[in-house]
């Protein structure tokens, strides 16, 4: 089939933190009932350490599945595909490949799901824009996935004030890769009922490259206050591309606005404009290392003649696709057992920090005790705990020279046996605009031994995010483990000021 003729595919990458096995089984269990939704035939449950095998699940309909170990990745390093074609309503194909890949048995998981249109031959008429596949929409909801920073959602995430400064966070991030797209609504017109109407049409077609958000009435007039040159109100719709500078009049053009009446004047065609650049850049990003190291499908002869697949005689409760679960029995293994509880205020975590060895608490212990005094304090403590608890197991791999990259990349790849703590909380730096800020440098300058620079002061941009909302706890840190071999936060408490607080 000439290649020329297939039309650019939808491409979703992300990363999930949950371990592969799960993964795979919440992916293979969606695509049995979606096949059985369908009146297709249902595929037999895998068996383990069976070569790639294709399955006939009925007329025109083809099941390739493999798994193995991942090439040079490491022993604990596996794969898992499925491709499924089917009958297209115009003349052609289907095909959908679901690709998993994890470095670690029981690390997190990256995924990459392509849909793509494949045409009867050369001269078939090519259709249009291939939709998200139903299996996106039903599995997002449940692998709290992200490229990056970006977290993926199928509904958008509608906004208060007090989410905004989590939002201009991400907006500003330098290892944003996806777009984020905010909505707006009509001073008039209450949210639920322009979400309903106008946005969920105008959003369909991008889960899995972006990240959605709405400002609600009271957020908006706050957003376009911190981003003065970037505002978006009166019901359009703005795409953010990464690298955004809140403090460039001119960087403002690089980010498209869909106003309100190019949207009400064709809705259909306003949704195509909103999906073009972002199913542009999800195609054009690179391959995570995990995903690139999936070797190619090769089936063995006798699997190309594609018998027809047994039913599985596995009966099952029916899967109800609630909003934030699935109920479903997983394959399970055993959690590993943490060392230690943490603690239950801040108050016990400055008493405790030298539980770690590795780090060195130098920043000013009020500013960390005050948050105690907030209503969330618990709950960030705990966090911070175990952010703090990743970092001191990074900075033991990474004085031996084992930790394979900085501590963001130990977050994405976290060894079996070692705390997770979640990548997008790990931030390596602050954006363009904060460090070239003088005075939010001069809050990031933070506290280091003489032996480590001779003011005693160093930027530490690396921090962890602890939270959200207006208060949004932070943790900076440097990491000198190449140097003097040791990891020094220098702050840990609020928020600190930004383009959301400036």
């Amino acid at each position: 089939m000439p290649t020329d003729h297939v039309q650019p595919p939808y491409r979703l990458t992300a990363a999930t933190p949950r371990p592969h096995h799960e993964t795979a089984a919440l992916a293979d269990q969606l695509l049995s009932d979606w096949l059985k939704s369908e009146g297709r035939e249902e595929p037999a449950p895998r068996a383990r350490q069976t070569p790639a095998e294709r399955l006939r699940l009925g007329d025109r309909v083809l099941l390739d599945r493999d798994d193995g170990p991942l090439p040079g990745r490491g022993p604990g390093a596996r794969y898992s595909r499925r491709r499924l074609r089917t009958p297209a309503v115009q003349p052609g194909t289907d095909q959908l490949t679901l690709t998993l890949a994890s470095d670690t048995a029981d690390g997190p998981t990256r995924l990459r799901i392509e849909a793509e249109h494949l045409p009867a031959g050369a001269t078939a008429v090519p259709p249009g824009r291939t939709p998200v596949p139903d299996l996106v929409r039903h599995l997002l909801p449940l692998l709290d996935a992200a490229e990056g920073p970006v977290p993926l959602t199928v509904a958008p995430r509608l906004l208060a004030p007090a989410d905004l400064d989590g939002l201009i966070d991400e907006l500003c991030d330098p290892e944003r890769t996806l777009p984020t797209v905010v909505a707006s609504v009509p001073p008039a017109v209450p949210v639920e009922q322009w979400q309903h109407q106008v946005l969920d049409p105008l959003l369909r077609q991008l889960p899995g490259l972006a990240s959605l958000y709405v400002l609600g009435h009271g957020a908006l007039p706050r957003f376009n206050l911190a981003l003065e040159y970037h505002k978006v109100y009166g019901g359009a719709v703005r795409t953010f591309l990464p690298e955004v500078d809140p403090a460039s009049r001119a960087d403002a053009a690089r980010h498209p606005v869909l106003p309100r009446g190019r949207i009400d004047e064709n809705p259909r065609r306003a949704a195509a404009l909103l999906a073009r650049e972002p199913r542009r850049i999800a195609a054009e990003l690179p391959l995570p290392a995990p995903l690139d190291a999936v070797p190619e499908l090769r089936l063995p002869p006798e699997a190309r003649k594609a018998p027809a697949a047994p039913r599985a005689v596995v009966e099952r409760p029916p899967v109800r696709l609630e909003r934030c679960r699935l109920r479903i029995e997983l394959p399970r293994e055993p959690r590993r057992s943490r060392c230690g509880t943490g603690p239950v205020s801040f108050g016990e975590l400055v008493d405790r920090f030298g539980e770690f060895p590795l780090l060195e608490f130098t920043g000013d212990s009020k500013e960390t005790l005050a948050l105690d005094g907030q209503s969330e304090a618990d709950g960030w403590a705990r966090l911070t705990w175990d952010g703090l608890t990743a970092l001191q197991e990074y900075a033991a791999a990474a004085v031996r020279g084992e930790a394979g990259g900085d501590f963001k990349q130990w977050c994405e790849h976290t060894p079996p046996g070692c705390h997770r703590f979640p990548p997008r909380k790990a931030v390596r730096g602050e954006s363009r605009t904060v460090a070239s800020h003088g005075k939010w440098k001069r809050q990031r300058m933070l506290p280091v031994p003489a032996a480590v620079d001779a003011s005693c002061r160093a930027f530490m941009g690396a921090h962890l995010r602890i939270g959200g909302g207006g208060t949004a706890p932070r943790v900076h840190y440097l990491d000198d483990c190449s140097g003097s071999g040791r990891i020094y936060v220098g702050y840990i408490g609020l928020h600190l000021t930004n383009t959301r607080t400036n």
